[in-house]
């Protein structure tokens, strides 16, 4: 069975094979996508979470109510098939984060 997440869900995925300096390795990412473009499509848009604070404007830090802890790295947005990888749901951002995210989604993206 395939699973559907939503806009704004936390999960596990493996995102490996990668090169340079995307993020590599099974790691918590946040799902941007909105959740009818998710129904609809084979890929899913998510951003990875990083434990590790650069101080990067294009970073947003979990608050501490979320069940994964780090900061989603806006400026590594990827598609990804979630049908060839395997998925396990965490937890769903805060409203506050999903707000921070997509301003920022909107910045890299000049809308």
């Amino acid at each position: 069975m395939v699973s559907i997440f939503d806009q704004g869900d936390i999960i596990e995925v493996n995102l490996d094979p990668t090169l340079g300096h995307e993020p590599q390795k099974t790691r918590p990412v946040l799902v941007i996508s909105a959740s009818d473009f998710n129904m609809r499509s084979s890929l899913t848009v998510v951003a990875p979470i990083t434990s590790i604070n650069n101080g990067y404007p294009m970073h947003v830090c979990l608050s501490g109510d979320e069940s994964a802890k780090g900061y989603v790295c806006v400026e590594q947005l990827r598609a990804i098939d979630l049908i060839a990888r395997k998925t396990t749901y965490i937890g769903t951002a805060s409203p506050e984060t999903m707000d921070a995210v997509l301003t920022r989604v909107g910045a890299a993206f000049g809308i």
